[in-house]
């Protein structure tokens, strides 16, 4: 028979193996970022875990390696009712980055991070050249996609045209967020698939759950699924329409709901570096440019 204690784990592939019952026991922490936004700085969703390793086990039972699979999914029971058994969506990552770190006091510990752009791909950091002429972003979209191994899903309603535009130098991802944020538009690679959106869409779409504080007796988290440590950041170059905020009172169960509107629509002020106009004197350098009389 089936436990009807509520739990929620996180299932864990590593190379296209399963080592959940391996890794889950040293996991120390697991972080599953999700992102949105029109600049390729911000537009890849990652995974960040770090792994006790005080006798060595994963440095010697695993070849861990930048470019590697992390595949990750979260299931949970009877959270919300017995017998509710939830599974995310999965997400495969590629691993960029592995640290290391030990000290007489503790071991070893293992840090990984992975991100939802393969950096196989030259999308970040490859430089390109290429010419567009009488096309459209859905088209040019298409086409970055498939140099990179992906499929494109296009969400957005609108397409830009896109009379002429020169690719010299710069990589896929700079050349695309040029449109991109040009036309309020964002774009994420997840699984091989290149998602192109609108900002003005995803502000407009219903809240996706309620962030409860974990009480005594409720373990809180997002929609009651276990989640209980969250964290809400914001930077001067996050702006926004308005968005739907509501709050519960645990004591009453009154639910108190309103419209925030960013105080700040327009985002920062970029100063502009004007060339100079007039006459160029040419001077040795050091001399005197003495005003004309």
């Amino acid at each position: 028979m089936p436990s009807l204690l509520r739990s929620a784990n996180p299932i864990l592939t590593y190379a296209g193996k399963d080592v959940t019952n391996d890794w889950m026991p040293a996991l120390l922490n697991l972080t599953w970022r999700r992102s949105v936004g029109n600049s390729h700085e911000k537009n890849a969703d990652s995974i960040t875990l770090s792994l006790a390793d005080p006798t060595g086990h994963f440095r010697h039972n695993y070849d861990l390696e930048v470019k590697q699979t992390l595949r990750l999914q979260v299931e949970s029971w009877n959270w919300n009712y017995p017998g509710e058994h939830l599974l995310s969506d999965a997400r495969e990552m590629h691993i960029t980055r592995i640290e290391i770190e030990g000290g007489k006091d503790r071991g070893s510990t293992v840090h990984l991070t992975a991100s939802s752009i393969d950096p196989a791909t030259h999308f970040r950091h490859t430089k390109n050249s290429r010419a567009v002429e009488k096309s459209d972003l859905k088209t040019v979209a298409a086409q970055v996609a498939n140099d990179n191994g992906w499929t494109l899903d296009y969400q957005a309603k609108v397409n830009p045209q896109i009379a002429h535009a020169e690719q010299h130098d710069q990589s896929d991802a700079t050349f695309l967020q040029r449109f991109c944020h040009e036309h309020d538009l964002y774009f994420r690679p997840i699984n091989k698939v290149l998602i192109i959106g609108s900002m003005q869409d995803l502000e407009n779409q219903p809240p996706k759950g309620t962030i409860v504080a974990p009480t005594p007796n409720n373990p809180g988290g997002i929609n009651g699924r276990g989640i209980i440590s969250w964290r809400l950041e914001e930077d001067i170059e996050d702006t926004y329409a308005n968005c739907l905020v509501s709050s519960k009172d645990e004591k009453t169960g009154k639910v108190t709901s309103g419209l925030a509107a960013d105080a700040d629509q327009k985002g920062p002020t970029h100063n502009e570096v004007k060339k100079p106009v007039g006459p160029v004197v040419d001077r040795q350098p050091g001399a005197v440019i003495e005003p004309e009389q």
